[in-house]
This record gives C-alpha cells, sequence and structure tokens, in this order.
C-alpha cells in the first residue's frame, strides 16, 4: 500500500474518532445544561442571495442537526431515541412540534457569506424532550407496544404516618462507575425492585421542572443548599444497566420517603442530583481477560 493512501486512512479514521468523541461530549452536556443547543449553517459564498431565504436555510440545518442528536440520546437504561421511535406516532408528532417551535436565534451573514442559526431545545418544561415522552406515552396508537416507559406505579410500600423528609436534595455520587445520563434514569432497591422514576409524577406537575438533575462535582451537587438539607445517598450500579441506580439498603427508608413527598408534592422543592465522571471510557462488548489459576497440590495429586 502506497504511503499516501494509509495517510489518507489515518486521517479518515482520526477524523472519525473526532467526530464520535464529539457526539459522546455532546450528549453528555445536553444533561448537563438541561438543553440541547446545536448551530446551523445557511449562505452560498459563491452566490448572491436573499439574507430571509439563507435564513431558513440555515434554520433547516440546524433542526436537521438538533434531530439527529436527539435520536442517540438515551431515554433509559437500554434505550435510545432512535430505538422507540417507531412504536408511537405520537411521539414523532410531538418531537416535530418541539423542533419547530423551539427558540431560534440568526446571526448576520459573516465575510465568509454564511449564515448562522442557533436552536435551544429545552429537556423539561411545558414543551420538551420530556414532555414529548409523557404525552406520547399516554396517547398509544392502535396495535402499538406502549411501555416504552418504566411502570407508572411502584409496588414498594411507605409509611404514610411518617414524617415529610426533612432534606431538599438526595446526592448520589457515580463518579466511580460508568454511569450514562438518561432522560428518565430508574431507581431499584438491591432485590430489582423499582422504587423511582419521573414517569410516576402525577399529572400536569410533572412537567413543571426537572426532578433528576445530573453534575460533574460535588461542589455544584451541593451547591445553593446548607449542609442538613442534602442527603448524601449511598448506592450502587449494575455492570450491564448503566443508566440505572441501585438504592443499598441502609438507606432504603429515606429514599423511599423522599420520592415519596416527590410524587405527593411534585411542587415543592425535592430533586435527586446525580454525580457523575464523563470522562470515564466505557468498553463496550469487552471481555475480561482470563485469568490462569495456579493448580494447588492438591490438584496435581
Amino acid at each position: 500500500m502506497k504511503f499516501s493512501t494509509k495517510l489518507l486512512l489515518l486521517i479518515l479514521c482520526l477524523f472519525q474518532a473526532q467526530i464520535l468523541l464529539a457526539e459522546k461530549t455532546a450528549n453528555h452536556k445536553v444533561f448537563l445544561d438541561q438543553k440541547l443547543e446545536v448551530f446551523g449553517l445557511g449562505g452560498t459564498p459563491w452566490e448572491e442571495g436573499s439574507y430571509e431565504s439563507e435564513r431558513g436555510r440555515a434554520w433547516m440545518d440546524a433542526m436537521h442537526h438538533a434531530y439527529e442528536q436527539i435520536l442517540s440520546l438515551t431515554i433509559m437504561d437500554g434505550k435510545e431515541v432512535k430505538h422507540v421511535l417507531h412504536t408511537n406516532k405520537a411521539l414523532k408528532e410531538r418531537l416535530g412540534m418541539i423542533l419547530m417551535s423551539a427558540p431560534k436565534t440568526f446571526y448576520q451573514k459573516d465575510v465568509s457569506g454564511l449564515v448562522r442559526c442557533k436552536l435551544e431545545i429545552p429537556i423539561s418544561g411545558k414543551l420538551s424532550l420530556r414532555s414529548a415522552f409523557y404525552l406520547a406515552a399516554l396517547r398509544p396508537q392502535p396495535m402499538q407496544p406502549t411501555g416504552f416507559l418504566a411502570s407508572w406505579s411502584s409496588n414498594i410500600s411507605v409509611d404514610e404516618t411518617q414524617e415529610p423528609s426533612p432534606y431538599k436534595r438526595i446526592v448520589i455520587d457515580a463518579r466511580k462507575f460508568d454511569f450514562i445520563p438518561a432522560l428518565f434514569p430508574r431507581f431499584f432497591d438491591e432485590q430489582g425492585n423499582l422504587l423511582f422514576q419521573e414517569a410516576m409524577i402525577p399529572q400536569a406537575e410533572r412537567f413543571s421542572r426537572p426532578v433528576v438533575l445530573f453534575a460533574t462535582n460535588m461542589i455544584t451537587a451541593r451547591a445553593n443548599l446548607e449542609e442538613k438539607e442534602v442527603f448524601t445517598l449511598s448506592s450502587t450500579m449494575h455492570e450491564l444497566h448503566k443508566s440505572d441506580i441501585i438504592v443499598k439498603n441502609a438507606d432504603l427508608n429515606e429514599f423511599k420517603q423522599f420520592c415519596n413527598d416527590i410524587i405527593r408534592t411534585p411542587l415543592k422543592q425535592r430533586e435527586i442530583m446525580i454525580v457523575y465522571n464523563p470522562d470515564r471510557i466505557i468498553k463496550k462488548g469487552a471481555m475480561k481477560k482470563t485469568e490462569i489459576k495456579e493448580e494447588s497440590d492438591k490438584n496435581k495429586k
């Protein structure tokens, strides 16, 4: 193989790796910022075109980029948007409505003649990605599966006579795990019972604000609250389920009561903050190296 061909292949591989890294970083940024921000380009530097027509082209380009990124967002463990989009026509309609109504900002032509459009799509709120999934799940189409969200209710019993939780925020430190943020992360006990997911919040209050937030450091996770208002949860994760949190038995009752308060009074300040490390390398499909066991004297006989 010629040197020029090898060099071209190397450049292509590096370019593809940069694209994958950029997509991974962008997806993490969506959950940290609670919004998806993309840019679209319009204009033809080699021709003279009207500013209005090029604005429309830039807006369309931005919507294409936004739609592509939305498809790769994680809904919950093992499911991305692209995996469930074909199961519910209502979801496609809602996503189209959100893209069309998303706030947009246009910029004047630069020296090269290009027009830029910035599109911002909120993760939470009345007209957001989360609301699209809520409403699509409530409006299933005939002969189509409906369960792309977790159960609407949990079988976990809670002591209703117990006093409300004194905490305003529960912090979960997942930095030592390969945690992947999701639109609807799930929380289980050590026996595998579902404890909480945002889909359990009743009716219209679920659109008011995000309940599960994400951060990359403990300073941000504990910001704006006093020490006595924050509870750090004992938790772990399963190796194969990267978006699910397992609550340890030591703090199970505290977490159950906290989530029960969220469901009963969704407008009151109650939030779950997951701290994770976006720089951890997740090796998908990699098997552990087989270890050669030394024979003992008993086995040799």
